[in-house]
This record gives structure tokens, C-alpha cells and sequence, in this order.
């Protein structure tokens, strides 16, 4: 069953792991506060619009799939899990190579539609993911890099550190069978996993907006 290891005790009805599905309200509310961040940023790129959408449908990927248990939950899921971390590398590359938004938005969209379909077969999910999150990690150090140089970042960047810290340590200790893993209670680590991860997503975002990464000067197209 799908629910396995995020431990809450699934009951009958729509709501499924309540707290979880609860929680995954939290995605929504960041990726609409991020759209009206964007928004309000004269000459902000347009391709945090997509990563805004991006991180929103993570809220109805969870929702679904802690919820009522609708066979394709498990797709809309991991599709929209992997969206982000494929948006953040492509922000990366493009901020290293110099690529404007219109060819970040366009690797980034296509990069999303390949791994939709790779999460058809389940056991790709993982891979996907996994591979989507090394490479934003790689793309970020060096970005950071920098950014630490010239003195960019600030607030935000402490934000997205201490909420995957914690929300991290949260999802790992409340697995089920883990030390902090009550499948009874409605306090879910896994609930607080949602929303700090969410938290994390609209600060990396507004981060990068409000601190523009030094690019080297455009090398041409991938």
C-alpha cells in the first residue's frame, strides 16, 4: 500500500491519513503566496510562475494520494515531487551557463514532462527523484558559491536551510517504524514534513528572486 512508510494509521473515507492530507494544504498556500511574490516583482522571471505552479501541485499530488487513495494519487505525487527539484536544477545549469529564462523555462518543462512519464512505471519514481534532487544540490553549491562571494542571499537562504534541516530530520524519525512514528495520533512528522518542505520551496524561490545569482555572459542554447 502506498501509505507504508508514512506511518499515520489509514481510516476510511476521503481523508485517509488526516493529518497528512491536511498538511499538504500547505503547498498550496506557498505556491499561491510565491505567485503573488512573483507577481508583484516588475521584470521578475517568468519562469518562478512555473515553479509557483509547480510547488501548488505538490498540495494536490499529496493531497490525493494521502486522501482518499485514488489509484492515480500515486502518479500525480510523484510527478509534482519531482517537478520541483527538476526547476530548481534548471535554474542552477541556467544560472552557471549564462541561459535566459525562456531556455530555463523550456528545460525545465521538458525535463518534468520526461519524468511524468518515467513515473508511470513506479519503481522509477525513486530514481527520478533521487536524480533530480543530486543534481539540484549540485547546481545550488555552486551557485552559492557565487553568490558568497559577492554577497548575495540572505534571510531567505537561512529560512530554506533551517526548514529542510528540520523538516528532513522530521520525515526520517517519523517513518513508519521509526522512533517518533505514533500511527494513532494526529501530530504526524510527516504532516510537519509537508509543511516545512513547503516553507523551504516559497523561500528558495523568493530567495533567488530577491538576489539575483551573477551569471557569466550567455554561452548560446543547450
Amino acid at each position: 500500500m502506498w501509505f507504508a512508510a508514512d506511518c499515520e494509521q489509514v481510516r476510511s473515507g476521503w481523508l485517509g491519513e488526516p493529518a497528512n492530507a491536511v498538511s499538504a494544504v500547505g503547498y498550496l498556500v506557498a505556491g499561491a503566496w510565491l505567485l503573488l511574490w512573483v507577481c508583484q516583482r516588475w521584470g521578475a522571471p517568468r519562469r518562478y510562475w512555473w515553479f509557483a505552479a509547480a510547488v501548488a501541485a505538490n498540495g494536490v499530488g499529496s493531497g490525493l494520494y494521502h486522501g482518499s487513495g485514488w489509484p492515480g494519487g500515486g502518479w500525480c505525487h510523484d510527478v509534482a515531487a519531482v517537478a520541483v527539484p527538476v526547476f530548481v536544477a534548471a535554474d542552477g545549469l541556467g544560472g552557471i551557463r549564462g541561459w535566459d529564462d525562456r531556455v530555463i523555462t523550456r528545460v525545465g518543462l521538458t525535463a518534468t514532462a520526461v519524468a511524468a512519464a518515467g513515473v508511470l512505471v513506479r519503481p522509477v519514481s525513486t530514481v527520478l527523484l533521487v536524480g533530480a534532487v543530486t543534481a539540484a544540490v549540485m547546481a545550488e553549491a555552486v551557485l552559492v558559491r557565487r553568490r558568497s562571494s559577492d554577497g548575495g542571499g540572505g534571510v531567505g537562504r537561512v529560512v530554506l536551510v533551517a526548514a529542510l534541516a528540520v523538516g528532513v530530520t522530521a520525515y526520517l524519525l517519523g517513518r513508519t517504524g521509526g522512533p517518533l512514528c505514533r500511527s494513532d495520533s494526529l501530530l504526524q512528522p510527516h504532516a510537519l514534513w509537508h509543511l516545512l518542505t513547503a516553507v523551504a520551496m516559497a523561500a528558495w524561490a523568493a530567495d533567488r528572486i530577491a538576489h539575483p545569482t551573477p551569471v557569466p555572459p550567455a554561452r548560446g542554447r543547450p
